[in-house]
């Protein structure tokens, strides 16, 4: 017999969005370069473009953290992301199933390399500085008693930002919640990103870029296409102060060895269009991702995931 979660699950969306809008407060838009874990971590879930509302694993830390109430086994993942202009961000994470959920520690390193250096009228003094920034997040996503099938996820992070020899800290809260319904195969995913403190250096002030995130996502069942999976996804984020940004993607499992995967995000100044390749052996999984920002050139993206035991 099917449960119907009806106004209980409304409630616990709505509180979500009533304690994110309290904290938000009136803050200005964030600083992007600082959103360390908000280029897209993993090569998989970066290839779709949209990953609230995909079914969870160890990448939804950084998108959606109720995700993680359905890690399978112990896994460990790495990435490396080379960006713009030599700029690179490594990442190492690991997941874990614990009690009626999933527990999930990561770490970023984003090197900017050298950054232009202006004066207090915005004026390039034509020198550069180095620009680095560390950060830690830790979450952990559970399936809500007597809620259905409604998964809800909390992480927070620790991001130190460096600059010409200034450093400053900053803290944040991640909210997700996300839903299943027709047997698992249809996900509705929420996300409020990057609650938090500003970074503050001795001449400037910068927000976190705090972000809305809606999702949802469609999967076959085991069968349900002879030899193949397919996920497609979508999402509609909504950074503060900023214009909408929508993603959509999807990906084919073929055999459950090999993955072809294509997305494409809206921005605020341009699109991008993503695409890229998983292949899978036993416990083990490697992606790569190309993504193409037109005038700012591309990114290549790679990631390794490791399971271990049951």
């Amino acid at each position: 017999m099917t449960r119907r979660c009806g106004l209980p699950a409304l409630a616990l969306v709505a509180a979500l969005l009533v304690v994110s809008t309290a904290w938000a407060g009136d803050g200005k838009a964030g600083s992007t370069y600082l959103d360390v874990f908000g280029i897209g971590v993993g090569a998989g879930p970066s290839a779709l473009s949209a990953y609230t509302g995909a079914p969870g694993d160890l990448w939804s830390l950084t998108y959606n953290p109720a995700g993680l109430a359905t890690v399978p086994q112990i896994k460990l993942g790495v990435s490396q992301i080379e960006w713009f202009e030599d700029t690179s961000f490594s990442y190492l994470g690991v997941g874990m199933p614990r009690g009626d959920g999933g527990l999930a520690l990561g770490l970023a390193y984003f090197d900017l390399g050298g950054v232009p250096v202006l004066d207090d009228q915005g004026t390039n003094l034509n020198e550069s500085a180095e620009a680095y920034n560390f950060g830690f997040i830790g979450g952990y996503g559970f399936q809500v008693p007597n809620l259905c099938d409604l998964s809800a996820g909390v992480s927070g992070h620790v991001i130190q930002a460096n600059f010409d020899n200034e450093a400053s800290t900053a803290i944040g809260v991640n909210l997700g919640l996300l839903y299943a319904l027709m047997e698992n195969q249809v996900h509705l995913g929420a996300s409020v990103r990057n609650l938090g403190t500003q970074f503050k250096f001795t001449d400037d002030e910068d927000d976190q870029t705090m972000t809305y995130a809606a999702g949802v996502s469609y999967a076959t069942i085991p069968g349900q296409i002879p030899n193949v999976n397919v996920l497609v996804t979508a999402d509609a984020l909504m950074p503060k102060d900023q214009d909408m940004q929508m993603g959509v993607g999807g990906e084919a499992w073929v055999y459950d060895v090999l993955a072809l995967r294509a997305g494409y995000k809206t921005g605020p100044e341009t699109g991008n269009l993503s695409y890229g390749a998983g292949f899978k052996y036993s416990d083990f999984q490697l992606d790569y991702t190309y993504a193409d920002y037109e005038d700012l050139g591309a990114t290549h993206r790679i990631s390794l995931t490791m399971g271990f035991g049951e």
